[in-house]
């Protein structure tokens, strides 16, 4: 199969042709919340639902504008498969339809050399620190242009991401109740992050800061989606707090790479004695 055009990157116009084809009014064809994520799962090892906490069609439109190009493009194509098997006779009858389908297919052979595309889904994707320095740039980016909601589902992201990552480096499996907190304390047991007493109290005191940011951070974007019905309690914030949020979850997922790098450090250490 041929490989996609890594280098191209997916424009603005052509994102919002892919996001918009299967969105309808927050609902993605027939599926429900859970289908759509064993689906986005079999397909591209992504649970969009689970990750971005958004309704189906906004979250099928915030993986089109962070995730991998490759996932984005392999997810899109075994959704048209789907469509084009389950829905064969209301294409045959809709000319409007079939003539936007096209128009999609003809976005995703754009980023392509031809063919569908094969997405390797590796048991662990390799996170750096140039990563987290990448995503919270672009957080920025989203926070510059006034864009907080995107800013803040791009670092809660990163922060979820980088959890996955060094759970998955010990070889065991990340929670999936989509709950960034029950992952977080994975983390700990794994990685032995528990206050000690004979750490300076001063560094346990920063550990335990981080509990706190992890918890504005899971909060304040359950707050900020409107997918969770929260109306008049929907939270405003400013330029200024969408920044700190960025910076926290940037600090939050370094410090987890850290404390990773150290233990591998350690065992090599062990076995090379």
């Amino acid at each position: 199969m041929a490989s996609p055009k890594l280098n191209v990157a997916i424009d603005f116009v052509d994102k919002g042709i892919l996001s918009s084809f299967f969105n309808n009014g927050g609902y993605v064809l027939d599926f429900t919340t859970e289908g759509l994520d064993r689906f986005s799962v079999n397909s591209v090892g992504v649970p969009i639902c689970a990750v971005y906490k958004l309704s189906k069609g906004k979250s099928l439109a915030t993986f089109v504008n962070v995730g991998e190009k490759t996932k984005v493009l392999k997810l899109f194509d075994d959704l048209v498969r789907y469509y084009e098997d389950k829905w064969a006779e209301e294409l045959q009858q809709n000319t409007e339809k079939r003539r936007q389908l096209e128009k999609l297919k003809q976005v995703l052979d754009k980023y392509r050399d031809g063919g569908n595309v094969s997405v390797s889904i590796p048991a662990v994707r390799k996170i750096t620190g140039s990563y987290v320095r990448d995503i919270a740039t672009r957080s920025m980016q989203d926070v510059e242009n006034g864009d907080f909601d995107s800013a803040l589902t791009k670092a809660r992201t990163l922060v979820e991401e980088t959890f996955c990552y060094v759970i998955e480096l010990k070889g065991l499996e990340p929670d999936k109740s989509g709950d960034i907190r029950r992952k977080y304390a994975q983390v700990k047991n794994m990685y032995n992050m528990h206050g000690n007493k004979d750490v300076d109290k001063r560094i346990n005191e920063l550990l335990s800061g981080l509990e706190k940011i992890l918890t504005a951070i899971t909060e304040m974007r359950n707050g900020l989606s409107d997918a969770h019905g929260v109306g008049s309690r929907r939270i405003n914030i400013k330029s200024h707090h969408a920044r700190l949020f960025v910076n926290s979850a940037q600090t939050m997922a370094d410090f987890i790479l850290a404390v990773s790098d150290a233990s591998r450090g350690a065992e090599a250490s062990l076995l090379a004695q």
